[in-house]
């Protein structure tokens, strides 16, 4: 018996040293956010031509439930975000820097514990008579400038102070 018991006590201290190690060498503790800036959507059918009426509903990650304010802070209840004549949506994200993180690390190498990455966020832009078009919100953020110098900018008035802001430029093709 007490063999038995000691073995078992060796399990349990190994287990223990290996789960301690694993969790020194994989623990990462993270950041992230949404980068502020001003998103210019352009809604075109597939010949090229603006959609005016079209509208951007953003979503929160795999639900039904929209996201109101943010990470899109004119995306708002009563206020949707719907492409003027020239077939164009403005969003808006006002916040940048660290909004989220979190904790990550692996259980003896292989068993994930904690979230690794941040929020998620599903877009999906309709309008009468064309199939919806669904995307991530990432999607929005993309460029081709590298750094904040190379991107346009505009400036907005954001909790009273005159702020400038990068221009992100999308645009979606419905009906295809």
């Amino acid at each position: 018996m007490k063999r038995i018991a000691r073995v078992i006590a060796t399990l349990t201290a190994v287990a223990l040293g290996l789960g301690v190690l694993s969790y020194l060498t994989t623990g990462v503790t993270w950041d992230g956010g949404f980068p502020s800036g001003e998103i210019r959507i352009d809604v075109r059918d597939a010949a090229g031509q603006p959609v005016h009426g079209a509208k951007l509903a953003v979503y929160r990650g795999g639900t039904p439930q929209l996201a109101d304010g943010y990470p899109i802070a004119n995306h708002t209840a009563g206020a949707e975000l719907i492409s003027d004549e020239a077939g164009r949506i403005v969003a808006v994200q006002e916040r940048g820097g660290i909004q989220f993180g979190g904790h990550y690390w692996e259980l003896f190498w292989c068993i994930p514990i904690g979230r690794h990455t941040g929020p998620r966020f599903d877009c999906e832009i309709t309008a009468p008579g064309y199939p919806p078009v669904a995307f991530g919100l990432r999607r929005l953020f993309e460029s081709p400038h590298t750094g904040y110098e190379k991107f346009p900018k505009t400036r907005r008035v954001i909790n009273g102070k005159e702020e400038e802001l990068k221009v992100f430029h999308q645009t979606f093709t419905l009906g295809r």
